[in-house]
């Protein structure tokens, strides 16, 4: 280990531990969303920018990595993993994750406030986590799986569900599969768009080079730009306070760009919040029309209804209506974000991996059939709507499109490539973006029009 375990351990740095396995402890006892407790904790906690940068990386890390650190604390635990009590497991997966993954803690700093935390839950917990950690310093690395490997071994190597993996396999392809979930499993890029009501891309461009931030522009949308490093910065700057910039991936805005929004246009957009593309909408129609957006949460369009008071945007009228009931106001533009399974994003929820099943997707998929046919009704002829998921599965996607084509002979497919680069478009003219192979956030779109 390179230093003993007497040596000293700063306070501050078990803080920070303490706090990262309490969100991660109250985030799955109360089923809640792993990113809404961690940013919670973030902004009311008195921590320092390195310190909110230490608790992030162990809180996403160690839960997105939870299925190949069960694995190898599996390798030198003498008995049965499913014994361990989950707040004293979710602890060991920290101290694992900061061994294998954090090169910047020392070996013997990982173990030693490992262990002390492990002696507030029981005093003779402290011994067993120094040997399973000690052991585990000794123990080779798990080998990589090949296509001959076993499913559930594969599953646990990559750190997924076993049957999202043989669900990627059996669909795709090997290569594919592995090279998702590997993207998944890495910290993500995020991704700002610029508002253009207040602000331009040129004069962001030259506040990040002033700032020394490198950066990358999305080369078909020139309005979204990922830094590479500097995101706190950019999130606690006036820039982003006053509305200029806001978080938004290229995906969402390629699906926005298939609507093909106009100014003076009525776009209803049925599943608004958290409000990223009737914001980017409304950016597009230069803030001149008209945009009623609807969500069943009155908490998340409360936040929506913030959102576009601090973007400048005054076109947004929202209203509760939960759509597998509730009837759309007719429009000749409609937009449809169904709620779905997320497996286009989830590299940027380390938790969603592990809150979805096959029963769930089938429960989204009947969800969203509901959602589709019932909006339709409310497309006048001759108008368009767009179907999106930030799924990447077919339950969700083509399915769906197809039985809902199948049942409206009144609708068409118009091709995405009509609107979008061609590179973004399946061969079929929906809009399909893979991360591995695009960059950004994975999902799926169709425009679809009734006839005039």
């Amino acid at each position: 280990m390179g230093k003993t375990d007497s040596v000293k351990i700063d306070k501050r740095e078990l803080k920070s531990r303490r706090h990262a396995w309490d969100i991660i402890k109250r985030a799955t006892l109360k089923d809640s969303r792993l990113t809404n407790v961690l940013a919670e904790r973030i902004r009311h906690g008195n921590f320092s920018d390195q310190e909110k940068r230490f608790i992030t990386e162990i809180v996403q890390g160690s839960v997105r990595m939870a299925g190949r650190i069960d694995w190898e604390l599996s390798q030198v635990f003498n008995g049965k993993m499913d014994n361990l009590k989950l707040n004293y497991l979710i602890l060991l997966r920290i101290g694992v994750y900061q061994i294998r993954y954090m090169d910047s803690v020392p070996d013997y700093a990982a173990v030693t406030t490992t262990v002390q935390l492990a002696k507030g839950i029981h005093e003779n917990l402290g011994g067993l986590t120094n040997a399973l950690l000690r052991s585990l310093l000794k123990h080779e690395k798990p080998e990589v799986p090949d296509k001959d490997s076993s499913i559930d071994y594969t599953s646990q190597y990559y750190s997924h569900p076993e049957w999202m993996m043989n669900k990627w396999i059996t669909e795709g392809s090997f290569e594919d599969a592995i090279s998702l979930a590997n993207w998944n499993n890495k910290a993500p890029q995020i991704w700002f768009r610029v508002n253009t009501i207040r602000y331009t891309a040129t004069k962001f461009k030259n506040y990040l080079k002033k700032e020394g931030i490198e950066f990358e522009q999305f080369t078909y949308l020139k309005n979204f730009f990922a830094p590479k490093r500097g995101v706190g910065l950019l999130l606690n700057s006036d820039l982003f306070k006053d509305g200029n910039i806001s978080i938004q991936d290229p995906a969402g805005g390629l699906v926005v760009t298939l609507l093909d929004p106009q100014k003076g246009d009525i776009v209803v957009d049925g599943c608004s919040a958290p409000g990223g593309k009737a914001a980017f909408t409304a950016e597009l129609m230069k803030n001149k029309g008209k945009i009623l957006a609807f969500d069943k949460s009155q908490e998340r369009l409360e936040k929506l209804s913030a959102g576009m008071k601090r973007l400048s945007i005054d076109i947004v009228d929202v209203k509760i209506k939960d759509l597998t009931v509730d009837k759309l106001p007719d429009s000749k533009k409609i937009i449809l974000d169904v709620p779905c399974s997320g497996t286009g994003v989830m590299g940027k929820r380390a938790d969603l991996r592990w809150r979805r099943d096959m029963d769930n997707l089938l429960e989204l998929h009947l969800q969203q059939r509901k959602i589709l046919w019932g909006a339709s009704n409310s497309l006048e002829p001759g108008g368009a709507l767009v179907y999106s998921t930030c799924s990447l599965e077919l339950e969700e996607n083509w399915m769906i499109v197809e039985a809902f084509l199948k049942s409206h002979s009144d609708f068409k497919l118009d091709n995405a490539s009509n609107y979008i680069p061609k590179e973004f478009v399946d061969n079929r003219g929906a809009l399909f973006t893979f991360p591995p192979k695009h960059g950004i956030d994975g999902g799926f779109a169709v425009r679809l029009v009734k006839d005039a």
